[in-house]
């Protein structure tokens, strides 16, 4: 489903068919049947309630990245950070878990965020320093030294070059250049990330002015996937749907807004979405081996 950020784009239905991860088999029916049913009601409830969260995050997040930016010291600016020692806790007040999870996510993931193109491949990445150290999928980069990059969501252009990819490890490091700084996102622990959890997996518009939110579950940890014809281990499997070619490179997100992972694959859509990602922690070493 398409959500429009501002300047809108309609909530829309986007399949996810064809990628190269396999998709869950088997099962027994009813109870799949069941858990359709409340993943599709759980989707149905997030979605209506951005078009109240997008408000709040035009308002108030350029002022609050601001007042961040402006407490940045130049010493730090390029160093990329560890996970928390804990993830927040996810608060929900009377607007209901739908309408909070879409205020958390505004405010702590979408203005780190940027839509990347390069000539073999295209996708989203998510900022990890004020210098602009951008994390991404390998497929994204496609061995190009060279980027476009589009911030979300004024779709603002800069030029970016590749710092380091490791196609084994399915992910890429690159800089934003044109001078600047730049809000992170705000990372989680994915080692305090449990199966069953509510997972939310961020895609890009290639206009870099509007995104995706597909929500689901983690399923499992440790499951191995295709990715860009290199098979990955230690992933993160959810049935948070993925979009080709704008979900590669995107975060995967718990209610609070913290990046919990990096997408790479996946396959199927509806209730039989399954999508495999870097989890953050293993995401941020690999990160920091690109840098030096």
């Amino acid at each position: 489903m398409q959500d429009g950020m501002p300047g809108g784009e309609p909530p829309q239905s986007t399949g996810s068919a064809g990628n190269d991860a396999p998709a869950d088999g088997g099962g027994n029916a009813p109870a799949q049947g069941r858990k359709g049913a409340e993943r599709e009601r759980r989707k149905a409830y997030l979605v209506t309630a951005f078009v109240a969260a997008a408000a709040v995050f035009t308002g108030v997040g350029f002022g609050a990245a601001s007042l961040i930016r402006s407490q940045i010291t130049t010493a730090s600016a390029s160093v990329i950070p560890s996970p928390p020692a804990a993830n927040q806790t996810f608060v929900e007040d009377d607007d209901g878990t739908g309408a909070d999870s879409q205020e958390n996510i505004l405010q702590s993931t979408v203005p780190g965020m940027v839509r990347l193109a390069s000539a073999k491949g295209s996708g989203a990445g998510v900022v990890l320093t004020p210098s602009g150290l951008v994390l991404t999928s390998a497929q994204v980069t496609g061995g190009a030294s060279r980027l476009t990059a589009r911030m979300l969501p004024s779709g603002h252009a800069y030029q970016a070059r590749v710092v380091g990819y490791d196609a084994a490890r399915g992910l890429a490091l690159v800089q934003l250049q044109g001078g600047g700084t730049f809000k992170p996102v705000v990372l989680g622990n994915s080692a305090d990330f449990a199966v069953g959890a509510a997972a939310i997996a961020i895609s890009t518009s290639p206009s870099g002015k509007a995104f995706t939110l597909d929500i689901g579950n983690v399923d499992t940890m440790n499951p191995a996937a295709t990715a860009d014809g290199h098979r990955l281990t230690g992933l993160m499997q959810t049935s948070a749907q993925f979009v080709p070619g704008q979900g590669a490179g995107g975060p995967v997100v718990n209610l609070s807004g913290q990046v919990m992972g990096i997408d790479l694959t996946g396959a199927g859509h509806g209730t039989g979405a399954v999508s495999y990602a870097v989890p953050i922690d293993q995401a941020l070493t690999v990160a920091r081996q690109l840098q030096h």
